[in-house]
């Protein structure tokens, strides 16, 4: 495994696959790992990939809907059977914080019993971690299709979704997670290392017209639907003679 990898571990859209995890990618960087995102699956992908999760400093979800968040408890136990003693900082929506320390005390993830501190953090659009990387999140309309059932029903859902431009040895890379249109991560896709694009709500003909002008080194498709939707995907990128355009896979890895 590289020095500086990022590492798929879930490439499925909502809509679970039998062969994909849900939602996850494992920022390996200068002795650190951040993960992004932990959906169904991706705990099991750790030990199918033989990445020690004990060497995750950091997790980000892009936001709460069950592909991206549902195995973060589970990640939670698996560290701590594993005798974790270092501390774990998790990064949440901030909408999500409260609700999530309430949940992890009735599944008995109880704060009293983990012999390792859990830093659970809010954040919002515009948020930057800076430590051995730099993250900035970028807020994205994926969850507004639910503001008239927030607003008549009177939820505190907030339709807290994020994109993340991320910085490390010089490089940029970037991971769209989910989005609501296209155009809001188009101006993210030029001159990155690496950037993950989710292929569940773009245009992929108008996104692959656009990949000879973004000058990156490799884009990937990822949060992916059946066989089906993937060969199609595949026929269209040949029919385009792109080169720099990968389809992903659970277990690929991208050296930085």
């Amino acid at each position: 495994m590289a020095d500086c990898s990022l590492i798929v571990l879930g490439s499925s859209s909502g809509v679970p696959q039998a062969g994909r995890a849900s939602s996850g990618y494992l920022l390996k960087s200068a002795g650190s790992a951040t993960l992004f995102d932990c959906g169904g699956g991706v705990t099991m992908s750790f030990l199918q990939t033989g990445i020690n999760p004990l060497e995750i400093d950091r997790i980000f979800i892009s936001h709460t809907h069950p592909d991206h968040v549902s195995d973060l408890p589970l990640m939670i136990q698996l560290i701590y059977l594993k005798g974790r003693t270092k501390p774990l900082e998790i990064f949440l929506p901030e909408e999500f914080v409260a609700i999530f320390k309430k949940y992890l005390n009735a599944v008995y993830l109880l704060v009293e019993k983990i012999p390792f501190e859990l830093k659970i953090k809010g954040y919002g659009d515009g948020f930057v971690y800076e430590g051995e990387v730099k993250i900035k999140a970028i807020g994205n309309s994926h969850l507004e299709r639910y503001k008239e059932i927030v607003s008549e029903y009177k939820l505190p859902n907030q339709m807290m979704s994020h994109s993340f431009e991320i910085e490390f040895g010089g490089k940029s890379i970037f991971y769209s997670a989910d989005i609501g249109s296209y155009k809001e991560i188009k101006p993210y896709l030029y001159n990155k290392e690496l950037a993950i694009v989710e292929a569940a709500h773009i245009d992929i003909d108008e996104f692959l017209a656009d990949v000879p002008e973004f000058n990156s080194k490799t884009l990937v498709i990822s949060h992916l639907g059946s066989d089906e939707d993937v060969d199609r995907i595949k026929e269209k990128i040949q029919k385009a003679g792109i080169n720099n355009v990968v389809i992903a896979e659970d277990g690929l890895e991208f050296e930085l």
